[in-house]
Formats: structure tokens, sequence, C-alpha cells
């Protein structure tokens, strides 16, 4: 019995696993006629599924990736080889790789599961989910009916899991277009889930057969070689658990199990970054440097801003690179044999480097109308932390934007901000993405840098609470008095986009903010990436020309889900969903503010986190008679005023109007995004920070009592369009 099996003949404790076993090799008498497998190589078997013979690593994700190991916390190990994993090839891209690269697992092999949103990826030609019933993304309730065509189920509890299945619409050869099954709520990390496809048909409502391995294990039919008998016990753990289900084994064309990866898998490497910088730190302030203080900020003044502060402070760098600049990732002490032990934490680069991170704080006229007049009078404000979108920020950058700026100084908050470092403009001038997208391989170049990313937040947000911080410099006081509000040890979050994706990452974890607002949020890059509108032209076209055959890059996209997790929201909303973290506040809430047929966060993220959370939403939430979905939010609650807690709510900028320019179409429901060269109308991506409304209810939630009040009474939340704000 090979390790990668055992664990699971341990767990099931059937009764014939004895009898399967002495079988194997094919000596049993008590199945039926050999099955010819001669397409099949059994020195594949160590490194590929072959459940799926057309590509090598499908099924994925699947326990046929995993070793047994008695110290993780699922008892398993990730064991990817390269042999399995998609090859770079060259993409014409200057600067980038000139020669084909195969891909390096070590990373992915540190994981005791797999991602708590996993993209679950078949491969069958011909197959039609139309003529084959299979649920869709705008009718995922039918995941849970009895005859479901294509289920997942949690083996330990047998509960039906919301789904829904989609074909690749980005593939141009119906023969390479995988099937990918989503979760409409996230997965529960270490739990072990088991995929069901059965009655699969195709465009003629003919049923596809099952796959020649899968049907030996389902029909009882020899292989003739052992490594394929010594699969038989797990795949029999599979079959009985579905059958307690009442799935009936020969009913089934494929099936397969998975496990997710822990909590503290998922999250150890950022917990362990804040417990021990927090220690290094303790009861003091952290280092800070102001360099620039005036009216005139980045060369320019502007409206509604009385000054702006820019400086930099310290933070231990737990990167390779010095100063934690692009391109490094976590610095692992060896384990004594030149390797890095699977659950190592990273240390500080020499035991005392640091980044030095940059901050822009502005101050609102409303909160000092000018510091040049002594007699002005100085109106504290709340202190609040903003994150900016993609590869964003730079002088200048969305922090200065007028949305920002008026949110500021009609609710008088001091936001201040610094860079996502990892997934930052700095990290695209470095070369660093690029470099990722040619080979995932490089990933901890960026997902490492964006969780040193998210520790220099949290030393900011320190910088504002602690009194040795901002409070003591003189560039955050007029005539003596202290700008902002220091009488609590509370920092509020407020971000877009890229800022709204790992925003929720941060407030589940920052010692001193409690309280997020997450516009336009998503969680899953996975699955954000390719309902990204204009993905392909401004990133995709590198990652398609180093992976081009479209079952690899679904694997990609999977694959890079593994490591993303750590750094996005996707990893952390089980703390926020009650499952808490260790050494970590419980009294963490976000407000979710999506945009209806948003061009680059899909709203179905927003959907998805918000199942898994329990953020209730304010109805009525749908354009009368005019939705994607047959039953619009299924599996949210409806929010009760007044309420506390999570939220969602669904900003609407009207349908699309193509003669006043006005408005946005409902998105395609398939795995691409809408642009407005598509026929899509006008994203409407910046307008729920634009709406007046909006940001009413985003300062009511940013209080030490936070609620989420109603704005939008018995209508829709309409939210500006495209033209924005007028000042």
């Amino acid at each position: 019995m090979p390790k990668r099996y055992a664990h699971l003949l341990a767990s099931t404790g059937l009764a014939m696993a004895g009898l399967l076993l002495s079988g194997c090799g094919g000596s049993s008498s008590s199945r039926g006629p050999q099955i010819d497998l001669s397409h099949l190589d059994p020195a594949e078997a160590a490194y590929c599924d072959q459940l799926i013979s057309s590509h090598c690593l499908y099924p994925f994700p699947s326990n046929h990736y995993t070793l047994a190991d008695d110290s993780s916390v699922t008892g398993l190990r990730i064991h990817l080889q390269a042999q399995a994993l998609p090859v770079a090839q060259p993409t014409g891209v200057p600067g980038l790789p000139t020669e084909s690269a195969a891909m390096d697992p070590a990373e992915w092999n540190r994981n005791d599961g797999f991602s708590p949103g996993a993209m679950l990826l078949a491969h069958f030609p011909g197959i039609d989910l139309e003529q084959t019933g299979a649920v869709t993304l705008g009718d995922i309730e039918a995941s849970l009916d009895s005859d479901a065509p294509i289920l997942v189920i949690d083996a330990e509890t047998l509960e039906r899991h919301l789904i829904w299945a989609e074909l690749d619409a980005t593939a141009t050869d119906p023969e390479r277009q995988s099937l990918m099954i989503r979760p409409a709520a996230n997965f529960i990390e270490g739990r072990r889930y088991i995929v069901a496809l059965r009655s699969l048909r195709d465009a003629q409502g003919e049923l596809l057969p099952a796959p020649a391995l899968f049907r030996a294990y389902r029909d009882n039919l020899r292989t003739g070689e052992t490594v394929y008998e010594q699969r038989r016990p797990a795949m029999e753990d599979i079959f009985s658990r579905l059958e307690a289900h009442g799935i009936a084994r020969d009913s089934l064309t494929l099936a397969w199990d998975f496990t997710i990866a822990s909590q503290q898998n998922l999250t150890g490497r950022l917990l362990h970054l804040r417990d021990d910088a927090f220690a290094r730190l303790g009861d003091q302030a952290p280092v800070f440097n102001v360099t620039e203080v005036g009216k005139e900020i980045d060369g320019q003044e502007r409206a509604l801003i009385s000054r702006g502060i820019t400086g930099t402070f310290e933070v231990p760098n737990y990167l390779t690179t010095p100063g934690g600049v692009p391109g490094g990732r976590f610095n692992y002490a060896e384990d004594g044999e030149g390797g890095i032990d699977a659950d190592a934490l990273p240390q500080v680069r020499n035991n005392d480097d640091v980044v030095q991170a940059r901050f822009r704080c502005q101050i609102a006229e409303s909160t000092v109308a000018d510091f040049e007049d002594d007699t002005a009078p100085v109106n504290p404000a709340r202190a609040a932390l903003y994150g900016h979108g993609l590869f964003g920020e730079g002088p200048g950058g969305e922090f200065r934007s007028d949305a920002v700026r008026v949110m500021s100084n009609d609710h008088n908050i001091m936001y201040c901000a610094t860079d996502w470092i990892g997934m930052s403009r700095f990290d695209v001038e470095a070369g660093v993405v690029p470099l990722v997208l040619a080979n995932i391989s490089n990933l901890p170049m960026m997902n490492d840098r964006s969780q040193q990313g998210l520790l220099n937040f949290m030393y900011l947000a320190r910088l504002l609470t602690h009194p040795d911080g901002f409070a003591s410099h003189p560039a955050f006081s007029h005539e003596g008095q202290v700008v902002f509000e220091t009488e609590h040890d509370e920092v509020f979050f407020d971000g877009n986009s890229q800022g709204g994706i790992m925003g929720g990452a941060l407030v589940a974890t920052a010692p001193d903010i409690h309280r997020g607002v997450l516009g336009v949020p998503g969680a899953n890059y996975s699955l954000l990436l390719q309902r990204f509108g204009p993905f392909e032209e401004r990133f995709g076209f590198i990652l398609y020309g180093a992976y081009p055959d479209t079952l690899d890059q679904s694997a990609v996209f999977a694959l890079m889900q593994m490591l993303w997790d750590r750094a996005e929201n996707n990893g952390y909303l089980s703390h926020l969903a009650g499952r808490h973290l260790p050494n970590t506040d419980t009294d963490k809430r976000v407000l979710l503010h999506a945009a209806l047929g948003d061009h680059l966060v899909t709203h179905w993220s927003a959907e998805i986190i918000a199942r898994t959370i329990g953020a209730p939403l304010h109805e009525p939430t749908r354009r009368l008679g005019d939705h994607t979905d047959s039953n619009p939010y299924f599996a949210i609650d409806d929010i009760q005023y007044p309420h506390q807690g999570h939220a969602l709510m669904i900003w609407d900028s009207g349908a699309w109007n193509p003669e006043t320019d006005r408005g946005n179409a409902l998105p395609p429901t398939n795995n691409t995004g809408p642009t407005k060269e598509t026929g899509f109308g006008n994203d409407p991506h910046e307008s729920p920070r634009r709406t007046p409304a909006a940001q009413a209810q985003k300062s009511a939630f940013m209080q030490r009592d936070s609620e989420v009040i109603d704005v939008c009474g018995d209508d829709i939340c309409r939210s500006f369009d495209h033209t924005g704000l007028d000042r």
C-alpha cells in the first residue's frame, strides 16, 4: 500500500479493504473480466491521475496528488511532480525567457490541501451542459436537486455543496475545453469533498462513456496492474459515501475526491509575520520619517484637501531581497539538508533588515480649512487606511482621486495609504509581474511580497493608533492640536478593487482594524481574472502565450490560486465566517459594495463572499424583470434594518442606453468579462465609491459602533454612472 492511500484506509475502516488489496495485480477471482487499459502507461500513474487520459493533471484538484503526513493538520501533504504540470513556453515578449521551463512544484507541495475556492477541473470532449441538465451560474440552487448530474458533497457530513458548472468559453478548440465546477460559497478548510458526475450527455442527448480506468473501479473490472489496484480501496470509499448520499455507483461517469487546506496552512505565514513583527515592536511605535508636508501634493494642489503628508516607515523585512525590493521571496531557514521544511515560517532577513515602506496621508478642509490660518478650528477626523486598485499607485494615483477626496471631506476622514507591494505598479515596472505570468513557478515573488505588503498596512495602522506615531509629529497637528481622533485604538479600512480583494485579508488579521469597507470586492483570482474584461489585452497575452493549451490554462489558474490564497480574501473568509484565527480579535465586520455588471471585478464574486461569511443584502436589488439568474442571490438573506454585522449592497448604474451613453448591460454568464467594445455599456466599477448614498453608508459603517444604515429605502441601490462626481 503506497503512502498516497494509506490515510484513506486508516480513516474508512472498510471491511473490504483486505479483500481488495489481496486482488492487487489482477489476481482476485471476485472481479469481472480485465479491462483494456493499453492506452495508459502505468509508469505515469506515479505523477498523473489517469482517471482522465487527455490531460495528465485532470481531474484536479484530487487527493491523488497528496501523500499522508502526520505532521500536517489535514494529515496530508500536496505531492505534485513536475512531469504532471504545465510547461511554460517562450512567449516572444521582449525581456521574457526564450526557452521552455518546467514548473517547480516545491512551494505548492508545502500545502496540506487545496484552495477553499478551488476550481474543479475535468475534461469530456463533446459534453453539452444543457442536454446534461447541469447546474449553471444562473441556477445554482439546482445543484441541490436530487437528480443533479453534477454535484459535490462533503465527505464527512454527506451534505451537498452549492456549485455551478461551466465550459471554458475562452477555448477556441472544443476538443480542449475544460469542464469547470466552481463553489458558489467557499469550501470549508480541512474538509474532504467528493465530486460526482453522472449522466453526462453530448449535443444529441447521447450519454458520454465513463473513462476506462474509472469504469474499472466502478464496475469491478480487473486492471492487471498493481499500481491501479492499489487505488481501488480509495475509490471504494468514494463509492460507499456517494451511495450513502443516494448516488448509485452504476450511474456515475466520473467521481473523485479532494481535501481543502487547513486554516493554519493557509494563513500561518501571514499570522507569523504579524505576530513576530509586533513582538519585535513591543510597546513602541514603528519608526517613521515625514519627507513632504504641504497644500501642494505630488506637484499640484487638489480640491478639498488642505494638507498632504508623505514619508516612509520601517517594517521588518521577511523577504530575501535587501529592503524587500521586487523579486524576492520569503526568507526561510534551511532544514540542515539544503531544503526548506514544509511548515517553515519566514524569518527576518539577517535578523535586522527592514522595508522602507511609503506612506501618504491627506487632511481634508472639513478637518482643518486652512493650515495657514492660525485661527482655523480643528475638527478631528477619523483615521482610516485606503487600499488602492490593481497594480496601482505611485505619484498621484488613485489615493489622490476625486472620489477619495470627496469622501474624506464630506465625512471628515483622514485617509492614509501605503502600496500593496507585490501587486503594485512597482512590481510591474520591475518586471516581476511579467515573469510570473510567463512562468508560474515565479508566483512567490508576487505572493510572498504581497503578504509583506499586508504587514506594511498593519504597521501603518499602528502609526495611527500609537501616541508616539503620527500623533507625535507636528505635520499631523494644527496649533498644537492633533488633527485626527486619538482616543480610540481603532483604524478603519476603505479599499476598492484590489483593495476590496486584499482588504478582507487585512481586516481579518490586523490588530488595529476591525471594520472595513470592501469596495467592488472579490475573492479568488482564479475566478476573477478571466471575468476581468480586458484581461487578455492587459495581462493574459503573456500567460496564454506561455501556456497556449487551454486545458493547461485552466490548470494554471487553479494552481495559482493555491498560493494566492495566502494573500487575498479567499484564504481568510473563514475568520470572517466565525472560524476564528488564533491570537486574533473576533470582532471583525466588513461591508461589501458591489457594482452590478462590473467589468473588472465580477459581482458574482461578492455574492460568493456573502454566502461564505453570512452577509445579508439589501432588497430589492435586481432590475425588475431583468437579471441573468433565475433566483437572484440564492442562499443570501435579506438585511433587516437596523443591522450590525457584515452586509452586501448591490449598486446599480441602470440599464445600458446607447443613445445617452449611460448605464451598463448585465455581464456574460460564462468565464469571460464584459467590455464596452463588446456591447456591455459603461464600466460601473467606480460607481459605488462615487455615489453620495454609498459614501454615507460607508461613513456610518466606519465607526466604533458600526451600523449598516438604510440608504436605499424600498428601491434598488442606484449608483452614479460612469460620468462620476461633479466636483
